[in-house]
């Protein structure tokens, strides 16, 4: 059996303030705890980037807190829609069964009002024949 070792080679940046405010490495020194975190200075081109990836970080969540609200009031509009389809429905058959119901009333009035034209209506004839009789029975 082998045993395969493996190395690594680790390289230690320091930096040093310049007159500018500035930050540049300074190769070959080492300084407590700059072994675990490596520090570079922020050029302009990556300074931009950095702020371009914030900045996209925050379109993109705002982004998908866009979408979520556009899901969630999907689903309300969805739920609203079956609410007004039920209520239609309710409705509709409220007004189809009194709307049956006022028509045979309507029906019946009107069979009645026929009814009672026609009896007015033979009335009258009867009444024409009598007076006709009771001028006959006159005169003679």
């Amino acid at each position: 059996m082998s045993t395969r070792s493996t190395s690594r080679k680790v390289t230690m940046v320091t930096t040093t303030s310049s007159s500018s405010g500035t930050e540049t490495p300074k190769a070959g020194t080492s300084t407590p705890g700059s072994a675990k975190v490596r520090s570079s200075p922020l050029s302009p081109t990556r300074l931009s980037r950095l702020q371009e990836k914030a900045e996209l970080q925050k379109l993109n969540d705002r982004l998908a807190a866009y979408i979520d609200r556009v899901r969630q009031l999907e689903l309300e509009n969805r739920s609203l829609n079956m609410q007004v389809e039920t209520i239609q429905e309710s409705m509709t058959k409220e007004v189809t069964s009194m709307k049956g119901l006022y028509e045979q009333e309507l029906s019946d009035a009107r069979k009645l009002l026929d009814d009672t034209a026609k009896e007015k209506a033979q009335l009258q004839i009867d009444v024409g024949k009598l007076r006709s009789d009771n001028e006959e029975i006159r005169l003679k």
